[in-house]
């Protein structure tokens, strides 16, 4: 079973009609967009100072945070997130959104890979 119904990315080898052509890897990401609401559910490893780095990326992508939910199941992270579009933004679609939070994950994950060893 599928965790996302209508996910942007996702880590599954399977791929389906909801899947991105692109390679994604590194987590599972839906975000849904109603006017000026961007609602996202994100699955991904746990990684040292995610949380942190998220929060500021979202900063940087003009998505103010209003509520977020964490669930952790090691090694995994579930974040649920509800975020204000911000004057400034120009991802303008839910795919613009999932592929900047991918590539902000992707980031993340190559920095925590760095300096783990």
């Amino acid at each position: 079973a599928q965790f996302f119904v209508y996910h942007q990315y996702t880590w599954s080898q399977t791929p389906n009609k909801y899947t991105s052509k692109t390679k994604a890897a590194i987590a599972d990401i839906e975000v849904t967009l109603i006017e000026i609401h961007a609602n996202l559910r994100i699955l991904t490893r746990t990684r040292p100072g995610q949380l942190t780095k998220l929060v500021a990326g979202f900063q940087r992508l003009f998505l103010s945070i209003l509520h977020l939910n964490v669930t952790t199941i090691q090694p995994l992270v579930f974040y649920s997130i509800s975020a204000k579009v911000e004057e400034g933004f120009q991802l303008g679609s839910v795919d613009g959104i999932a592929t900047a939070v991918h590539h902000l994950l992707g980031r993340i994950e190559e920095e925590a890979s760095l300096t783990c060893c």
